[in-house]
């Protein structure tokens, strides 16, 4: 059981790569936040910019037609 747990010791970080459509989707629908990753080359933070930004607008668009 020892080394199951030793597994776990801190940090507590996973370093995964994840398809920028799937990430979209699941910041979309709330279920992850910028807050929750952090991007390790600056490729991959103009990709989150860009979709926050897009997400952003879209959701000021939907806001806008309710009006």
């Amino acid at each position: 059981m020892k080394f199951l747990f030793s597994f776990f010791r801190s940090p507590l970080t996973v370093k995964l790569e994840i398809e920028p459509k799937c990430l979209a989707s699941l910041m979309e629908k709330g279920q992850i936040h910028a807050t929750d990753f952090r991007c390790l080359d600056l490729g991959s933070k103009q990709i989150v910019w860009k979709m926050l930004l897009s997400l952003t607008k879209s959701k000021i668009d939907q806001g806008a037609k309710l009006l």
